[in-house]
């Protein structure tokens, strides 16, 4: 502790302060921003002295810009009495000012203190800001000479003075206020708002690896007994189902669909009775139908019919329509932009389940042939079936030959459907295809350049083909609705 300090501390308890000396004790703290304690401590006063000195001056120094009637010699004036809101109005008005004064000067004083050396000396030497003066002759560095027997005081009126004059200027800013307060969010210059790209809607199908066009899509799966005929038909029934189910999981929500289950000659059910819409929940009943149909005969035939039957359909095909063009004309019942046909071997139908009501409309039927009645093959050319015995050597693996040349015959007439050797296997008459499909033809009702584009994916065991007229037709329609034909496709 300097001399001086001390000196003044003792020579301050031995009086009063005045009330000069209390404002200048009370505004060095509020300019300052000294604690209470510490500028308690600096005047040798106490601490609820300081803020009663405080207290008073905050509620009171509003009176100081009254009337010179409490301060002057003059002659008493009556002073008009202020209502209180005035009263509020006016305190809020010296508040803000003497609060934005404070700022100024304790935002100035910290940042060029070092530069301007307001702060240089004792801690606890009298050096705040309103020592300044306005000459710019004197140094910033004055330090303030105590006097042996009282403090050098400082009239009130230049404290007010150079707190008022203070400069809030920033460096190289003159008159620029706004500095002063928290620089405010730059405002974005305003730019034209980029046209809204309205996305199309998804057109197109994905089935089988391969895109195709179109919003409304029907599925026809062939779900006879007969597409199980043989280890490698049970696989490639499988991998139609895989696929279908794959198709139907990427439609687009924007999509519909229907879905076709046909068997035998006249049997067909469908998912619903319009087209539906791509939805999770319309899929989800898609794909559960599927994977009831299981890979035996009996899941198939207890679950290929549990949704709408063809007795629930809206459009019956005409009499004489059979096979996949009854499943075809129900499918284009639906009005949809692709057809995608999933066939297995119908020509091998299940006799016995089907009705003679179902053969209507296809010309004379020998019904003795239709329920197997066995043809001798005594009348067959010695040509046939010479050329039915190399064409069943040739198919058939050596180990799996019969031991004698005649049964060997006998085999390759049955296997071909031109006789049979086994009382209990059938001939069958072939079936008049052509009609049915010129019955198929006169039922629609929209030209060819109107029907949805129709894909065909035939699945035959080995060395099984179908009927000329009935492959043939296939291939013309598929061409002709700028579809397409396959068979017996290597599927992933």
């Amino acid at each position: 502790m300097h001399e001086k300090d001390s000196f003044f501390r003792v020579n301050s308890m031995s009086k009063e302060f005045s009330g000069e000396q209390k404002l200048r004790i009370v505004l060095e703290s509020i300019i300052r921003n000294v604690p209470k304690g510490e500028q308690s401590k600096k005047y040798d006063i106490s601490e609820e002295e300081f803020q009663t000195w405080h207290d008073h001056l905050i509620q009171n120094g509003g009176k100081i810009f009254d009337s010179s009637s409490q301060f002057g010699s003059g002659p008493k004036r009556i002073k008009k009495k202020m209502s209180p809101l005035a009263k509020f109005f006016l305190s809020i008005s010296l508040l803000g000012n003497l609060g934005l004064i404070t700022f100024g000067i304790v935002y100035i004083f910290n940042k060029d203190s070092t530069k301007d050396g307001w702060s240089q000396g004792s801690t606890n030497s009298i050096d705040s800001p309103i020592h300044l003066t306005n000459d710019p002759a004197v140094p910033n560095t004055a330090q303030i000479d105590i006097d042996s027997s009282t403090p050098k005081e400082i009239p009130l009126d230049v404290i007010l003075e150079n707190g008022s004059e203070m400069s809030f200027r920033l460096p190289n800013e003159e008159n620029d206020i706004g500095n002063l307060l928290a620089s405010p969010n730059s405002i974005p210059a305003p730019s034209l708002i980029p046209t809204a790209s309205i996305t199309e809607p998804a057109n197109e199908v994905s089935f089988m690896g391969k895109l195709y066009e179109g919003r409304h899509v029907v599925y026809l799966l062939d779900v006879g007994t007969y597409v199980l005929d043989g280890s490698e038909s049970v696989q490639k029934f499988k991998k139609f189902k895989e696929s279908l189910i794959d198709s139907i999981l990427t439609l687009s929500p924007n999509s519909y669909f229907n879905l076709v289950l046909y068997w035998n000659l006249r049997d067909a059910a469908a998912l619903g009775k319009t087209l539906l819409k791509a939805d999770q929940e319309n899929k989800k009943y898609a794909i559960d139908w599927i994977t009831s149909l299981g890979d035996s005969a009996e899941s198939i035939k207890s679950d290929r019919n549990q949704y709408y039957p063809k007795e629930l359909l809206s459009f019956p095909p005409s009499a004489g329509i059979i096979g996949p063009w009854y499943g075809l004309s129900t499918a284009i019942s639906f009005d949809p932009d692709l057809v995608f046909v999933m066939a297995g071997n119908v020509p091998s139908y299940d006799r016995s389940e089907v009705p003679r009501s179902h053969y209507e409309g296809l010309g004379k039927i020998n019904f003795d042939k239709l329920q197997g009645t066995q043809v001798d093959h005594t009348n067959v050319n010695a040509l046939t079936r010479e050329t039915a015995r190399r064409w069943f050597y040739a198919i058939t693996p050596v180990a799996s030959l019969p031991s004698s040349e005649a049964e060997v015959e006998n085999m390759a007439l049955a296997r071909l459907g031109i006789a049979s050797h086994d009382s209990k296997k059938a001939v069958y008459q072939p079936l008049a295809w052509n009609k049915s499909f010129e019955n198929f033809l006169s039922s629609l009702e929209v030209g060819f350049d109107q029907i949805p584009q129709t894909h065909f994916m035939v699945n035959l065991p080995q060395h099984v083909s179908w009927p000329s007229s009935l492959l043939n037709s296939v291939k013309e329609f598929a061409e002709s609705s700028r579809g397409s034909f396959s068979q017996n496709l290597t599927l992933p």
